[in-house]
């Protein structure tokens, strides 16, 4: 009998590409609005990296669920990888803080510590916070209390999700859709309390995480066919940009929504179009951490306006990634006996029964932040 070669295998993909991108994407906004004094060009808004890093989520999350052996190593795992290295850049930037303004500790300082620590943003800032740099306090990680909750609804609904036909995953794509459409009404009907509330929840935000999770459950359907549509799909994606721009119009909160659908499709198709890409050492995440205290840095110094300034930006940005990565992520991965600086083997699928089609079978990692 012949043995036939799948087309689709999870792990020849450039996701460690396309993170970087992401991460790069965040620090050229936050660079060239503080440090260049300039802002980007909308073609550059188009192509939106956050969107394109919550995909990227919602694609490989629920393949770590699957090799889980339980909610709570899942969870566990999740929080190793993000919190460490996210609660030594809080304190990073709280001492840099101090250095430049002068250290307060007061009861306004501990409440909107603590409130770092736990994902909450909008508490009041210390005065010294408030004087340094931009004035708000690592405004990236705004990102990380939407990327908290995605793991935890993953955790909450990922086997009765499992079980469900395509017409509920379809029912629960649109339902997310238009919860991204109801937020501002939401917002203008509640008391200050529930604006609160939603403003921190993953509302407006979960379509893209669950659109990612969508084309991975029918991966070996989807990813073969956005693969040879990438070029279509594109086509599409600017074309509708430029009406959004020529016309200001747009659909849902954020950003356009067909916007972020035909981005979502891109990214997977595109991550599984260049072939198998992968970095040895990950400094995704650690540029997306630390890239704000250093833009900080420079505008409290009064070091901007020029383009100098921006590419000294961006190799700070580097040199205190790579620092992260070896001091924070290889330490913490040390002491829970990891082996791979937390780019766990579990974030794949689990193995597929035995076939006769089936012999490639995929060893890669995989990751995100």
């Amino acid at each position: 009998m012949e043995i036939r070669k799948k087309e689709f295998v999870f792990g020849e993909n450039c996701f460690d590409l396309l993170r970087l991108y992401s991460a790069f994407y965040v620090m050229t906004l936050h660079i060239m609005r503080h440090v260049r004094l300039r802002e980007v060009s909308p073609v550059f808004d188009w192509w939106n990296g956050v969107v394109v890093l919550f995909c990227i989520s919602g694609f490989l999350i629920p393949a770590s669920m699957e090799r889980s052996k339980s909610v709570w190593e899942f969870l566990k795992k999740r929080v190793l990888r993000i919190v460490p290295s996210m609660w030594v850049c809080i304190i990073v930037g709280i001492i840099t803080a101090g250095l430049f303004c002068g250290f307060t500790a007061d009861k306004t300082f501990a409440r909107w510590f603590a409130g770092q620590l736990l994902f909450i943003r909008d508490l009041p800032q210390p005065d010294f916070i408030t004087s340094f740099g931009i004035g708000n306090f690592e405004a990236n990680l705004w990102t990380m209390i939407f990327t908290v909750q995605f793991y935890i609804i993953t955790a909450i609904i990922y086997k009765f999700m499992k079980k469900r036909s395509i017409g509920v995953w379809i029912f629960v794509l649109v339902f997310s859709m238009a919860l991204n459409i109801a937020v501002p009404y939401m917002q203008s009907l509640l008391p200050e309390t529930g604006r609160i509330i939603v403003s921190h929840s993953c509302l407006p935000y979960f379509y893209i995480y669950f659109a990612g999770w969508f084309i991975y459950e029918w991966r070996e359907t989807l990813v073969p066919f956005l693969r040879k549509a990438t070029i279509p799909v594109i086509i599409l994606f600017i074309i509708r940009a430029v009406y959004c721009q020529k016309f200001g119009k747009q659909i849902g909160e954020y950003q356009d929504m067909v916007l972020v659908a035909l981005l979502c499709l891109m990214t997977i198709g595109v991550g599984y179009s260049l072939g198998k890409i992968r970095f040895k050492i990950d400094l995704s995440y650690g540029l997306y951490l630390y890239h704000m205290v250093v833009v900080d840095i420079f505008v409290q110094l009064g070091m901007v306006g020029n383009m100098k300034y921006v590419v000294m930006v961006y190799a700070a940005s580097l040199l205190c990634a790579v620092l992260s990565h070896f001091l924070v992520d290889n330490t913490v991965a040390r002491i829970f006996k990891k082996t791979e600086s937390l780019k766990y083997k579990d974030v794949l699928p689990p193995p597929p029964e035995p076939v006769v089609e089936d012999v490639a079978t995929n060893t890669d990692d995989e990751t995100d932040f």
